[in-house]
Parts: C-alpha cells; structure tokens; sequence
C-alpha cells in the first residue's frame, strides 16, 4: 500500500505526502500494474509494444473503489493513448453484482486488476468518444445487468503549476519529446532525451512544493555535492510543470554502489555527503530525515538528491521525532542544523559499515572502520543537540583522515 515525502531563518526541504501522478491521474493507495492482452508483449525491434488495456492504480476506500487505466497507451512515451477511470460502489441492492466481486478480491494479487480490465474491455464499445484528458466510467449493476455511465472525470485531472519566472532561465523539455528506458523506483524514471540519458522525476505531492525544491535546488546549481535540475519537464501544451530531469547515476544510490566500493572510496564518499550537508546549511534549509534515498553516486562522486520520496524515521534526529513522529513535513522553520548532523551521523555509520538497514551505530564489524571516525559518528549522535558538531566541523574532521579502516 503507499503512504504517503540553526540559524535565524529556517527554511524546510523535506518530503510530503504523495499521490501518484501516472499521466494526469491523482492519488491512489494501491500502486499495481497489468495488462489486458498478452498480444501486447516484448519484441523486435522495439522492446515495448503498445498495451491494449492497462491498470496502473488503485484508489482504495470503504466499500467504493477507482481503477486508473491506460488504453492503447505507447509504453515509451508520457500520455500516449487514452487514460480512463472506472469507479464503482458497493452494490447492496444487487449481492453479486460484479461490482461487489471486484471490493471483494484481494489488492495484493492479479484478482483485482484482472477483473476490472474484463468490464473495461466489455465496456468499451460502448464509450461514446474519449476526452483529451481522461474519460471517466462509473460502473453499476441493476436488475442484474452491467450499467455504465460515461463522462470526463475532472476530480482526477492534476491542475499542474506553471513555470514561476525566477525558473525561466532553466531549459524545459516537454514531456512527449521524453523516452522511458526503465523505472527505478518511487516515480523515478531513466529516460532519453535529445540523445543523452537522465532520470525523470515526476511531481508528487503538493505541487506548490514541488516548486519549492525546485528553487531551493536552482540556487545550489553551482555545488558539485547537490544534484544538478538539467530541465524541467513541461505538460506538452503548456508551461506548466510535471517534474525535472536530473544526472543519471549509473551506480545508483548508497545502498547499491556499496557493491563497487572499497575503503578509500568510502572515505571521499563520506567527506562528499558531509560537503553536500554544510552547502544545503548554508542556506539555512534543513532536510531532517536525510537517509540513504538521498544520496546518489556515478564515477565516485556522490551528490545530495534532496527530492526524494519516502519518510525514513530511523534516520531522524530523536527530539525531531518526539516533536514531529512521522510527519516531519508539517515541522516548517523547526528543523535544526543539529538534527541533520545527527542524519548524517547515521549516513557515515551506513558508508564505513555497508548496510542500510537494522541500523545500530553501537555495533562495528572487528577492524573495519578506525577509531578516529567512529569517534566522528559518536559525536554525532549524542542526544543533547547543542552538543553535535557542525557539518563544517564534521567535514574538517573527516579531511584529517586517510582511509576508514
């Protein structure tokens, strides 16, 4: 199921949470996919062949539900074909409408999805035409027989921002002009555009915020410690902002370069973290829940993705917990240089030990990491915040150092 991402003048960059934005869809609390036809599969030339009929979500509530669906899409490309809604209730005048049997069937397999794409598929001769934005169906059994009524369905229409004008400078890239290359993950996707790779990452969330990031990321264009917004990605007839193209990282996030890493490497990637921490303070803007998501690394150097989605709260400063719980996103001008030096004091604990998860920064492997850095990591981490060293601090101590073990 998806869940929803010191100093006189705090600013927050954290995450909100999400609703998942597949073409103009809004929200949905089941993330699935499947296709109708089994015609529409892998081939030559091209790897992906156009699906007749495919469900990408899941809007789940009590007793009434509504299925996201793709038809005649070209999985290659941003809005092709034509995106469809079907919403259906609890039918408690007809016991076993169809209506019911689709609540009723598990979200966690196939039952769901394979059950909406049969009536889709029995429905569609019946749609009278498609809206340029997205046709709505809402489905209902009476006096035995499958009823449907058909019109644009305007409450799942995302009402994208424009560009604002201190953006403008940055070049945009319409969204139809973009080539899916493969999903990595939360609405990240690897895409070609204008011949050279990058990673798409789609709006979720509150899109006023979206547009914050945005500008909080533009005036750190010049760190090589911050991940870089190379366009912004526009809706194809309009302005208006559905994500931003950034680097592509070929060896991934934390958790996956740890494959190719050795102990000088993992050294300069601590000291690059640390850099990207003390850039992002100083413009008095706090992440608090800086987590392995957030960093990302290609060719040894490793920036700060500070977009990325998903609340981490083992990395999270224990008073900002107590304060916030799981919802940091609500803390505004609270968060605290400190409490991100105590994310980061957990980060340079996951780089000298290799895991990301069942963290527990009193626990080392024998003769891996010197004493001089866990000493760093134990400063860190001391529950009294006005105790924690700066990031500059950290970062100066981490220059003294050769090698992590």
């Amino acid at each position: 199921m998806s869940t929803t991402p010191s100093g006189s003048t705090a600013k927050f960059l954290g995450d909100t949470s999400f609703r998942i934005p597949s073409g103009c869809y809004p929200y949905s609390s089941t993330v699935k996919t499947h296709h109708h036809d089994a015609l529409y599969r892998t081939g030559s030339p091209s790897p992906l062949i156009p699906i007749e009929l495919e469900v990408h979500t899941f809007e789940l509530r009590e007793n009434e539900e509504k299925a996201f669906i793709d038809y005649k899409s070209d999985p290659r490309f941003y809005d092709s074909g034509h995106r469809m809604t079907l919403s259906y209730r609890r039918n408690n005048d007809e016991p076993d409408a169809i209506e019911n049997k689709i609540i009723d069937s598990s979200d966690e397999t196939d039952d769901k999805a394979s059950a909406v794409l049969d009536v889709v598929h029995e429905l569609l001769p019946t749609i009278p035409h498609f809206y340029p934005t997205i046709t709505g169906i809402t489905l209902k059994t009476i006096g035995g027989k499958i009823t449907a009524t058909f019109g644009e369905d305007v409450v799942a229409i995302i009402q994208y921002l424009p560009i604002p004008s201190h953006l403008s400078h940055i070049p945009t890239a319409p969204i139809n002009e973009l080539q899916k290359v493969s999903n990595l993950g939360f609405w990240e996707e690897r895409v070609v555009w204008k011949g050279e790779t990058y990673v798409f990452k789609m709006i979720i969330g509150n899109l006023q915020d979206t547009l914050r990031q945005l500008t909080v990321l533009d005036k750190l264009s010049g760190s090589p410690h911050i991940v870089n917004v190379e366009a912004i990605v526009t809706n194809r007839d309009s302005d208006t902002v559905r994500g931003f193209l950034a680097p592509f990282m070929s060896s991934g996030d934390l958790e996956g370069a740890f494959y190719i890493a050795r102990q000088t490497q993992r050294l300069s990637w601590a000291r690059q973290i640390t850099c990207g921490v003390v850039d992002l303070h100083s413009l008095s803007v706090y992440k608090g829940d800086l987590a392995p998501k957030n960093v990302h690394i290609a060719s040894g150097q490793v920036v700060l993705d500070l977009t990325a989605i998903g609340f981490s709260p083992e990395f999270v400063a224990p008073e900002v917990l107590e304060e916030y719980g799981d919802d940091i996103s609500e803390s505004g001008s609270e968060l605290t240089a400190s409490g991100d030096v105590y994310s980061l004091g957990l980060l340079l604990y996951v780089v000298a030990e290799e895991k990301c998860e069942d963290i527990d920064p009193t626990k080392w492997h024998d003769g891996r990491t010197c004493a001089w850095y866990k000493e760093i990591v134990k400063r860190c981490l001391v529950s009294d915040p006005e105790a924690r060293p700066s990031a500059a601090e950290v970062l100066s101590l981490l220059e003294k150092g050769e090698v992590l073990g």
